[in-house]
């Protein structure tokens, strides 16, 4: 998020309108095209989130790293575990991330 989405996203919050949908990986507006993303995979469960296409590649990237039997809806249990933490994990790293540049970016826009 650069100094003006930050500064527009203030001036929403305080006439009181509902906030924009956003990427749940890297906080940008997305309102007009988004992904609905499947943390655990489509075979595995229904648990969606909204990402940007950029964020959604990234993830998805990760969750590729393992073979299509891995991550197939008949993989074995372990398998699955495997792939859920790899999921989340790719999901939370972006997360991370993005909130250690809000939080600069807050301080700099002070």
């Amino acid at each position: 998020m650069d100094k003006n989405e930050y500064q527009n996203f203030l001036k929403r919050q305080k006439k009181g309108k509902q906030p924009s949908l956003v990427c749940v990986g890297c906080g940008r507006d997305i309102s007009s095209s988004f992904e609905d993303h499947h943390i655990e995979g489509r075979n595995n469960s229904d648990w969606t989130e909204p990402l940007c296409k950029h964020c959604h590649y990234e993830i998805t990237s990760e969750q590729n790293r393992l073979s299509p039997k891995a991550r197939s809806k008949g993989a074995s249990l372990q398998n699955k575990r495997a792939f859920s933490l790899i999921s989340i994990g790719a999901l939370l790293r972006r997360i991370g991330q993005h909130l250690i540049n809000l939080g600069i970016e807050m301080v700099e826009n002070v």
